[in-house]
């Protein structure tokens, strides 16, 4: 808890030590509002590995509105994964590819601009949509569908807090809609972390 506390105190001070003169929303070219980023992901278990690459790129619309698209690929094994037709248990691979449609909404987005405290982020709404091409029998086996395409819906708030003149660290907790039963996530709410510049 200690360390958390010190990361987060060391985070904040060097996010605002670093941080430029230019206010969120002086968009002075087009450039200006284009953004890219993602999340890269990688959980190594007694059961499971997976590998996530998830890149986006967005537009400002308004300076407290964006929407963009992202790509989604993800590895995933699973060390004992049970074999019903041989009563055998083996590793079993599989992989996930993807897009997704997003919007992030700012109600504030730079406490220090809004009420001169020293942060210079502020809280997120966040949608999303993902279509996702996977295989159906690897998240449940008793299916008989075999690959193909899912949609979830996902929907929830954060803190975007900005670490230069165009660059941000995103923290989202996001909840699937759809609970779809072919869902690669395997909790809900979702945790997400990313960079965007």
């Amino acid at each position: 808890m200690l360390k958390k506390s010190i990361f987060l105190v060391i985070f904040v001070s060097v996010s605002t030590l670093v941080f430029s003169q230019r206010k969120h929303g002086d968009f002075q070219r087009f450039s200006d509002r284009v953004y890219f980023g993602g999340s890269l992901g990688l959980a190594i278990g007694n059961r499971i590995t997976q590998i996530d690459v998830l890149p986006q790129g967005g537009i400002w619309i308004f300076p407290q509105w964006s929407v963009g698209l992202g790509g989604r690929y993800t590895y995933r094994r699973e060390r004992f994964s049970f074999d019903p037709s041989s009563t055998s248990i083996k590793p079993v691979t599989t992989t996930i590819w993807g897009y997704s449609g997003f919007t992030d909404i700012l109600p504030i987005p730079d406490f220090n601009e809004a009420f001169g405290v020293k942060l210079h982020g502020g809280f997120v709404i966040h949608g999303e949509f993902e279509n996702l091409y996977l295989d159906r029998n690897f998240f449940d086996i008793t299916s008989t569908q075999g690959m193909g395409w899912i949609r979830m819906y996902m929907v929830g708030g954060g803190w975007r807090q900005r670490i230069g003149d165009r660059a941000a660290v995103n923290f989202l907790v996001l909840w699937d809609l759809t609970d779809n039963r072919y869902s690669p996530y395997t909790s809900n709410p979702i945790l997400r972390f990313s960079i965007t510049f």
